[in-house]
C-alpha cells in the first residue's frame, strides 16, 4: 500500500505518531511510505527508522520536488506549509505505481485502510470525503461552485496516478494555482477541487473525519477510520478541546516507547555486562 506524505522537517515527529496508527491498525498490510520532503533531517529519519523496531513490514523512501515550482504559490493559511502543494506532482513523482493514499500529518488512523485503498477509481482521478465545514460555510460559491458540486477536503486523498498523468494534472493544476491565486482562501484545497470537478468519487466521512464531524457526526467517532485535526488548534495543543483527541495522545505514547526502547544489539550487551556484574 503506498501513502504520501508532504511535510517538512518541524513536522517529523507528528508524523512519527501518524506512522505509527497506521502500522498499529494494519497489522497484516506491507506499506511503502513516500515522504515528500526538502529539509527532513538524518536524525529524524533515524527516528522513523526506529519504529522498524516493532513494525518490519514498511519501506520509507525521501523525495525531494522542485521547489522552483512552487516558488510563488499562495499561501493563505498561517500554519499551512508550502510543503502542502508538492502533492501536485504525485503523479509524477511515483512514474511507476497506479495509485497512492495522500494524507496530512495532522492525521490519525483508527482502523484498517484496506476498504478505503481499494475503492474503485478507474474513471475517477481521485476518491475523499465531502468537506463537511465548506458545505456549511457558503464558500463554494466564491470559486464558481454550486451547491449541488462535490467540495472535498484533501487531506485523505486517494489518487489514481495513471489517469493523472494521462490528462497531464499536475500541470493544470499549476496552471489553475496561478489563475486563481488571487481568488482562493483554501489554497491548493481549492485547486485540487477545482481540478477535480467532476472526476472524485465520494467515500464516507469515517475516511477523513475531520473536526466539523466529529462534533456534528457523532454516532460514527468509533467507527471512524482516518481521525483529521482539522484547523489551527491540534490535539498536542493545551487548548485543544477536540472529542478524539486522546486518540491522537494514545498513538503518540506508543510511539515513544518504541523508539526510546534500546535496539536489540544494546539489549545484548545490556545483559553480557549484567551477567559479568552478577
Amino acid at each position: 500500500m503506498n501513502i504520501v506524505f508532504s511535510v517538512n522537517n518541524s513536522y517529523a515527529h507528528i508524523l512519527t505518531t501518524v506512522l505509527t496508527s497506521i502500522l498499529e491498525n494494519n497489522p497484516q498490510t506491507a506499506f511503502r511510505f513516500f515522504i515528500f520532503t526538502t529539509d527532513f533531517s538524518d536524525e529524524n529519519k533515524r527516528v522513523i527508522q526506529k519504529l522498524k523496531k516493532r513494525y518490519a513490514y514498511f519501506d520509507v523512501s525521501y523525495i525531494s520536488p522542485d521547489v522552483q515550482m512552487f516558488k510563488d504559490v499562495p499561501t493563505t493559511i498561517d500554519y499551512i506549509s508550502k510543503e502542502t502543494y508538492f502533492r501536485y506532482m504525485i503523479a509524477d513523482l511515483l512514474p511507476d505505481e497506479d495509485k497512492a493514499l495522500y494524507l496530512d500529518a495532522d492525521v490519525i488512523v483508527n482502523q484498517s485502510l484496506e476498504e478505503l485503498y481499494n475503492t474503485d477509481i478507474t474513471n475517477f482521478y481521485a476518491a475523499a470525503v465531502k468537506d463537511l465545514f465548506i458545505e456549511r460555510s457558503g464558500y463554494k460559491s466564491e470559486i464558481g461552485f454550486s451547491d449541488e458540486d462535490l467540495y472535498i477536503n484533501a487531506g485523505a486523498i486517494l489518487f489514481n496516478l495513471p489517469k493523472m498523468r494521462q490528462d497531464k494534472i499536475s500541470q493544470k493544476l499549476l496552471t489553475l494555482t496561478a489563475e486563481y491565486a488571487e481568488k482562493i482562501k483554501y489554497q491548493d484545497q481549492d485547486i485540487i477541487n477545482l481540478a477535480f470537478r467532476d472526476k472524485i468519487k465520494e467515500v464516507d466521512s469515517i475516511y477523513n473525519f475531520a473536526t466539523a464531524n466529529a462534533k456534528k457526526e457523532k454516532n460514527k467517532r468509533k467507527s471512524a477510520v482516518i481521525i483529521h485535526y482539522t484547523g489551527r488548534i491540534k490535539p498536542w495543543h493545551k487548548e485543544s478541546t477536540h472529542k478524539l483527541k486522546k486518540l491522537w495522545f494514545k498513538y503518540d505514547r506508543i510511539k515513544q516507547k518504541i523508539i526510546k526502547e534500546p535496539s536489540g544489539l544494546l539489549l545484548l550487551f545490556n545483559r553480557f555486562f549484567k551477567n559479568l556484574e552478577n
